[in-house]
């Protein structure tokens, strides 16, 4: 029935636009359900929300002092400008405005592929893999970390846009450098769309291009350098433990996305990662072989590289092996092999996929026919393998960040502020910026403690304590717990004294793949919450369980009791 639908031009068209859909759909339920007004776990947003009192009465020229500073390597003009657009407008951020400025410009990307392939005369179902791939939630915690969200997500929108005028509308130099130069503004390796643009435009023979996009970089880097101080070592090439590792991490990097999982990775999974990063390099130098002799002949044979859709392909190709190289010259040293695995950076393990796909359509016409329904399958499977894997993981993110926003709210020496050498006066100061929620809180004075009048015995039984020089932790048999339509539900472990209050939140994992589909289980039977013992001040504590429903707290105890020297 499908097969003779498809033959049919309205109903094929009818059939792709839904099938085009549900991707963004899922994206949005993701999103919709997850996002919620809190710092998340670093305190990158709540240094950020920092422009705010440091733009009130503040001279135009401290203000752009303000706006261009580095953090901790980058100038997040746009990142703060956007804080202060919506604190002008509205008295306050809400960090989940920023969340869906961040995500519409993830979204707004896909416009730009849309556009190519149009222009190139493609079927909408060649458009299908692209929004699959695109739409996944591997990069969840770039979708819910405000600040982090537009630096992560602003920068690719600005880099693909120039990168598209560049190939496809070739006159509009302008717009390219300008795109370029807000790419720059948004993220550090923003810089590097600079230099793609000079190599498109030197096959396209565009010289008086070349040249003002070289100046352009030249004065873009003069402002962008004057007083940088770098704070990461980089790589040592006479030290072969890191050279070995950066190559992992090069390719690991490029093929991220063969772990399904953003963490908890195991080596094997790493290895996986890199072999896979080899293979699509391998593939990519496949699919440039037959273009090498049109490329040369643009530079030498005065004859300009006319397929536009591979030279957008070859831009985005170029920027993510230019950035995988950048990041790992900078963050091997400090980060190890493990380091390049970082959730937010498997966006470009997707844009390299993307890349990919869109040089074979552009190099090899006559056989994508033939391939269509073999990649619109691949990008369906690994959407929802990563949408299985990751879920998860995105709700555990959550109950970090409540629980890491609780922690910093009621002990002043908590380890985030002292790290980041922030006050809680500070900190509270800012927070009154956005204004978040605090669902831990509710119900109970957490600085008053918590009186034995309102513990209850657990329903959960204690499988495992764990008490060691390093952490504390529990993990408990969660029985027939449910999160519920708030993913703020769930279980949490708190350590209360006279002094201080902790809470960390019950981890769940998710059962394998084939147990969710032969038995309609998602969550597995225990969960886990531990605190790592130097965030833990000496003192006598009372350990309760915490279990948050539809909106509810109540409390357990467990008879057991924590006693820090």
């Amino acid at each position: 029935m499908i097969p003779a639908l498809l033959r049919n031009p309205t109903y094929s068209r009818i059939l792709a636009i839904a099938a085009a859909g549900i991707p963004i759909l899922i994206y949005y339920w993701f999103f919709g359900s997850l996002a919620l007004n809190v710092n998340y776990l670093a305190f990158d947003d709540i240094l950020i929300l920092g422009i705010v009192p440091e733009f009130e009465g503040a001279t135009w020229a401290q203000r752009w002092v303000a706006l261009t500073t580095l953090f901790p390597e980058h100038r997040l003009v746009f990142s703060r400008s956007v804080v202060l657009v919506f604190y002008h407008l509205f008295g306050r951020v809400d960090l989940v405005w920023l969340m869906v400025v961040a995500n519409l410009c993830w979204g707004a990307c896909a416009i730009y592929f849309y556009k190519a392939l149009h222009t190139a005369e493609r079927s909408i179902w060649y458009f299908i893999p692209v929004l699959w791939l695109w739409f996944n939630v591997g990069c969840f915690e770039n979708m819910m970390w405000g600040v982090s969200s537009l630096c992560n997500f602003g920068v690719l929108f600005f880099m693909l846009g120039s990168l598209y005028f560049a190939a496809f509308r070739p006159n509009w130099l302008a717009l390219s450098l300008l795109l370029a130069l807000c790419a720059t503004y948004s993220y550090g390796n923003g810089l590097l769309v600079f230099p793609v643009l000079a190599m498109m435009q030197l096959f396209r023979r565009n010289y008086v291009q070349v040249g003002i996009t070289l100046v352009t970089v030249l004065i873009v880097s003069k402002l962008y350098f004057t007083d940088f101080q770098p704070i990461t070592k980089s790589l040592d090439i006479s030290n072969m433990g890191q050279v070995e590792q950066g190559i992992l991490g090069f390719f690991g990097f490029l093929g991220s996305h063969a772990t399904i999982h953003a963490y908890g990775l195991t080596t094997s999974n790493l290895y996986i990662a890199s072999i896979t990063g080899l293979l699509l390099a391998l593939l990519t130098v496949g699919l440039l072989i037959g273009q090498i002799p049109l490329l040369w002949q643009s530079v030498s044979k005065k004859k300009p590289y006319s397929n536009p859709l591979a030279l957008f392909a070859i831009g985005i190709l170029a920027f993510v092996v230019i950035t995988a190289l950048a990041l790992t010259y900078k963050r091997i040293p400090t980060d190890e092999y493990i380091g390049m695995f970082k959730g937010r950076y498997r966006i470009y393990s997707t844009l390299f996929l993307l890349g990919m796909y869109l040089l074979y359509l552009g190099v090899r016409p006559k056989s994508r026919h033939i391939t269509i329904w073999f990649m619109v399958l691949l990008s369906v499977g690994l959407n929802l393998a990563v949408l299985h894997g990751n879920f998860a993981d995105a709700v555990n993110r959550r109950h970090m960040a409540i629980a890491e926003e609780f922690n910093a709210r009621y002990n002043a020496d908590w380890h985030g502020l002292r790290m980041f050498n922030m006050s809680q006066q500070h900190y509270e100061e800012i927070r009154q910026i956005y204004q978040s929620q605090d669902p831990l809180a509710e119900g109970w004075q957490p600085h008053e403690g918590l009186p034995s009048s309102r513990l209850s015995d657990s329903p959960f039984p204690i499988v495992k304590q764990t008490d060691t020089d390093d952490r504390f932790g529990m993990t408990i048999d969660q029985g027939t717990f449910k999160i519920g339509k708030n993913y703020s539900d769930g279980l949490y472990l708190l350590l209360h004294s006279a002094q201080h209050r902790y809470i960390a939140p019950f981890t769940q994992t998710p059962v394998p793949l084939k147990t969710t589909l032969r038995r309609g289980l998602y969550y597995s039977k225990y969960a886990a919450a531990s605190l790592p013992a130097g965030n833990i001040e000496p003192g006598n504590y009372r350990v309760t369980l915490v279990e948050r429903r539809n909106g509810q707290n109540r409390f357990y105890k467990t008879g057991q009791t924590l006693n820090k020297d």
